[in-house]
């Protein structure tokens, strides 16, 4: 997490202490709360394997994991926002210019992209995230997942308006400074699902639906030796979760 705010600000020696120690009560948090559930989680998924990976328990599982995801968001705003109290106003121009420098590049990568580059691409990055835990796929599989992909709704154009808007938007209450500015950053981020067009609403509901599906699909595909491969993998990380998250002294829970 500290290299990745390093890409955006640097922090002088008693800005980085300040924010490790917060860092360090945000993980203990996580361990201590979500540690144990991300545990369940993959104990359950070996339960869908077993079951022939039903539709409703693999969409239930999905949910699940969001709902993981959201639990995290609050505690590691209150970071950033923490940490962009102290931040000087040089330091704040400086992030903002790196946000829109940024945004930038991500355009001029990806919206210059032809359709089927863009299919292409999501097909490798399918490929390798599933790879990872099933091996090289059959191509079977292989067809399965451009099939999923050639259904998409291709999104990085509205997901790129949809960060430039969000970007000018949080730039201006950053550099205005205004006492109140934290709780003006939780309302923007609070009002950002609904703010959405409807086209991006429904293909990121379009296309979510067709990515549980395939994966869905490629796990039923699986043969023996990835069933072995992905199940070894399952329980070597839920017993790395398990160890991380025995208890240790309490730690207050992140503001």
């Amino acid at each position: 997490m500290r290299w990745y705010l390093d890409d955006y600000v640097s922090l002088d020696r008693d800005q980085q202490a300040r924010f490790d120690e917060r860092l360090t009560v945000l993980l203990e948090w996580h361990r201590r709360e979500e540690l144990p559930a991300y545990v369940v989680l993959l104990d359950d998924a070996q339960t869908i394997l077993d079951n022939g990976v039903p539709l409703n328990d693999t969409r239930a599982m999905a949910d699940r994991i969001e709902e993981a995801a959201i639990r995290f968001q609050d505690p590691f705003l209150e970071l950033l926002l923490s940490t962009g109290q102290d931040l000087r106003p040089e330091q704040k121009e400086a992030f903002v210019a790196v946000l829109t420098a940024k945004q930038q590049e991500f355009e001029e990568d990806r919206l210059t992209r032809s359709d089927q580059e863009y299919r292409d691409d999501l097909a490798s990055r399918f490929d390798k995230q599933l790879s990872r835990y099933l091996g090289s796929l059959t191509a079977e599989q292989t067809n399965r997942i451009e099939e999923g992909v050639a259904e998409m709704t291709r999104l990085d154009r509205f997901w790129l308006e949809d960060r430039r808007v969000w970007i000018a938007d949080l730039s201006a209450i950053l550099l205005a400074a205004d006492p109140d500015w934290p709780d003006q950053v939780r309302a923007l981020i609070a009002g950002r699902d609904e703010a959405l067009l409807p086209a991006y609403r429904e293909g990121i509901d379009h296309n979510g639906e067709v990515i549980l599906q395939l994966s869905r699909d490629v796990l039923i595909l699986r043969t023996d030796k990835q069933d072995r491969k992905l199940r070894g993998r399952l329980q070597a990380l839920r017993d790395d979760l398990a160890a991380l998250s025995e208890p240790s002294e309490p730690a207050p829970s992140p503001q």
